[in-house]
């Protein structure tokens, strides 16, 4: 047991003897980034293209050579290959870049500033403490305050020097001679040595195409590839789709559905993959595993496509039943999800065309652990509890004679600035035990599917995505919809001009449409979405009106006044609100809360992760007030509340006994505050009413009055509790967490950094 309280491994299980087949691990490495050079001034507005690519992209390639048994999937987005090209090929540049190879003494003031706000960029503690003069520089430019006046030019050199490094694969500061001198240098660096570094970067991103073909002939690697500028093919197909996967979902006021473009996107992706790596796809990661029944005809199956992935919620969907999971986050009905489907093109209905693709789906939790909880342990520890939980898979599925399939899908490129050596000891570990164990076998999609065809159909594939089942991420807020209603009216201009003009040069009308698709890249949504505010919100909001502006410019056409506006995008509401009178609720689970709630105290959860999501996020805010009598709260969902544990644990001022912690397991993503809890109100899966419980003083809680003040609906839930059964009295002061749990696991904590106290004694208001 990890001395933080969560399982190092899984449950203690029974021995099997020989299996039909081994347990078969198809990992895939999902790569991208958005589409950041601009297409007038050819610059790239941000630099991670090329830091990821000397980085993250290279790494994760060479360190397959040590495992040749082991075999990946590496999901490569079109445009991220184009970009890392136009940077080797091409000369391309990015303001970082460019500032970086500026001499220390030209650099201007703004330069300078752009230099400490923006070259810290990286995992502090990980990584910038790791180098006692980078972390030097960081002190310093916390104590300057923004004065950048304070500072030599030899700090700036350093510092110049230092962000370049870092973003470099440690290995290959290691075992290249240059760059592990100037990593011993530490200090005082000269122009020549920064350019020196930058050199080096551009020769390790020359390597990354090259090296994924070499070890995708080798057959060791299969590339996968993604729609070119990353979309999201239900919604270009039809924004209408949204609805299907959250019918809540508020729809953009004009309906954008041009499968075309989502066919000529996979039509681009599966072209510029040909003729970098001389063969067509076998397998396609869609934006975001975004899908739905209707964007299959978009596929070009006809030219060779094999297979598509989305996650484990969708398969949920599609067969119209819920994947559980037992206290230890293993699947219960392992059969179910660790094998591929074949989907139909068409309709889903009896008169669906013959065409099929076979689907995979991502376990999300076992997926997760490596996105978010394993940079939390040491790497051989984390290797070992994914490889005990592979082996409980593959005995819980027992032996039919059947072989299956595990699918571990996330980001490859993200988290490992969290982990020790940039991901090195975990993935060594990993890498080591997967080519020893007898009884799995790390396997390419394709190469899985080139023995094993699928057993079992899916007779309708659910609308969704990877983020929470649902489509919102990226349409239904004002900033998302006003930005589609944009999309849409450039289109049809473009449409209407083509209609009308025939050119001999149609390179003018591909660059045109050229925008158009760029435009259609995911990103630009994500970042419209108020849970994805940045400090580069107004740089993105540029870049998608500047595309749709180039557009007009292309074809000759004035660019319109309602391209030159800004999209405002909505700042997500503060984390946390205190009370601020009493409130009088009626309880009526509504997707929206009433103005009764107005003066109600308020938690924000945070959904976004930055450049990372987990899957299933459930909690939205929650809401909490009180009278004289009662206490009250709402929690707003992403999706229907009673398919989950909801507790609420409450310390009470003076309350006794106290138990510290929440019936429910956790890891260290999901950990509630260590406090004095008195009291728990809790919700389990699928009841109408809820339950007060007393802490014993022992870790366990006894029930001791059930409540029929609890209301569910779609997307909230209700709950009165009368204030006599708290122990609390005027004056006293009550701290709130409320903890979400799934299988006997706790999945989300909310407030996640802070707790809510407030005095029952507080509010004078009374109610009239």
């Amino acid at each position: 047991m990890h001395p933080r309280g969560y399982p190092l491994s899984c449950a203690p299980r029974e021995g099997l003897g020989t299996v039909s087949h081994p347990l078969h691990v198809a990992i895939v490495w999902h790569q991208h980034q958005p589409f950041y050079k601009n297409s007038v001034t050819g610059e790239h507005i941000l630099p991670w293209v090329r830091l990821h690519g000397t980085k993250d992209y290279l790494h994760m390639l060479e360190i397959l050579r040590d495992f040749p048994r082991v075999h990946v999937t590496v999901n490569m987005v079109p445009c991220l290959l184009e970009q890392l090209l136009d940077y080797t090929d091409n000369g391309a540049r990015d303001h970082a870049l460019e500032l970086s190879a500026k001499p220390a003494s030209y650099l201007t003031d703004k330069d300078k500033k752009f230099l400490l706000d923006h070259f810290f960029s990286i995992d502090w503690d990980n990584v910038i403490r790791r180098y006692p003069r980078y972390w030097q520089l960081l002190q310093l430019r916390n104590v300057a305050q923004g004065d950048v006046g304070v500072f030599s030019p030899g700090y700036w050199r350093d510092l110049q020097a230092w962000f370049n490094l870092v973003w470099i694969d440690p290995n290959w500061l290691e075992r290249d001679g240059d760059l592990h001198r100037l990593v011993e240098k530490g200090h005082d660096y000269s122009q020549d040595e920064v350019r020196l570094i930058l050199s080096k970067q551009m020769t390790i991103l020359g390597q990354v195409v090259p090296t994924a073909r070499e070890l995708q002939e080798a057959g060791q690697v299969e590339i996968s590839t993604t729609p070119y500028y990353h979309p999201i093919l239900p919604l270009l197909t039809d924004t209408d789709a949204a609805r299907e996967a959250a019918p809540w979902t508020t729809l953009p006021p004009v309906r954008f559905a041009h499968p075309e473009d989502a066919a000529e996107q996979m039509r681009l992706a599966v072209d510029y993959y040909k003729s970098l790596f001389g063969l067509t796809p076998r397998g396609i990661w869609p934006s975001e595993g975004a899908v739905s029944q209707e964007m299959l005809g978009t596929l070009p199956v006809h030219r060779g496509l094999m297979w598509l992935a989305s996650d484990e919620d969708i398969l949920a969907a599609s067969r119209g039943v819920t994947i559980e999971r037992d206290g230890y986050g293993h699947v219960r009905d392992t059969r179910l999800l660790y094998q591929p489907y074949w989907v139909h093109v068409g309709d889903g209905g009896e008169k669906r065309s013959q065409s099929r693709i076979a689907m995979i789906f991502r376990d999300h939790v076992l997926s997760d652990r490596i996105g978010f909880v394993y940079r939390h342990m040491n790497g051989r520890e984390a290797a070992a509890d994914l490889i005990s939980r592979l082996h409980t898979i593959r005995e819980r599925l027992g032996d039919d004679g059947n072989p299956y399939l595990v699918s571990i899908i996330l980001d490859g490129e993200n988290c490992w600035e969290g982990y020790e050596h940039n991901g090195d000891v975990f993935l060594r570990e990993l890498y080591g035990r997967l080519s020893d164990e007898a009884g799995l076998r790390a396997v390419t999609v394709s190469e899985y599917l080139n023995r094993f065809r699928p057993r079992q159909s899916l007779p309708r594939l659910a609308t969704g995505s990877w983020i929470n089942r649902t489509l919102e991420t990226w349409l239904g807020e004002p900033a998302q919809n006003q930005a589609w209603e944009l999309l849409d009216r450039t289109r049809r201009r473009l449409v209407e001009w083509q209609e009308k003009n025939l050119l001999d040069d149609l390179s003018v009308l591909a660059s045109a449409w050229r925008e158009i698709y760029i435009a259609e890249g995911s990103d630009w949504f994500w970042w419209y979405c108020s849970n994805n505010i940045s400090a580069q919100n107004d740089l993105f909001d540029g870049e998608f009106r500047g595309h749709l502006a180039n557009v007009y410019r292309i074809i000759g056409l004035p660019v319109p006044a309602w391209l030159k506006k800004p999209i405002v995008t909505a700042a997500a509401q503060p984390h946390s609100r205190p009370p601020s009178g009493y409130v009088f609720p009626q309880l009526t689970g509504a997707e929206l809360a009433s103005p009764e709630w107005n003066a109600a105290g308020c938690a924000e959860a945070q959904l976004s992760t930055g450049s990372m999501q987990r899957s299933g996020i459930l909690v939205r805010r929650l809401y909490y007030g009180f009278n004289q009598n009662d206490l009250y709260f709402r929690v707003e969902t992403t999706q229907p509340p009673m398919d989950f544990f909801v507790g609420i644990y409450l310390s009470v001022s003076g309350a006794e006994p106290v138990n510290y912690r929440p019936r429910y397991s956790w890891n260290p993503e999901n950990e509630p505050p260590v406090i004095a809890y008195s009291r728990e109100v809790s919700v389990e899966p699928h009841t109408d009413y809820a339950v007060v419980s007393a802490a014993d003083g022992r870790e366990a809680w006894h029930p001791m009055a059930r409540l029929a003040s609890m209301v569910s609906g779609t997307r909230s839930l209700e709950i009165s509790v009368p204030l006599s059964l708290l122990g609390v009295g005027p004056g006293g002061s009550i701290t709130a967490v409320l903890v979400v749990g799934k299988d006997g696991l706790i999945t989300e904590v909310v407030p996640p950094a802070e707790n809510l106290t407030f005095s029952i004694a507080e509010l004078a208001p009374t109610h009239s």
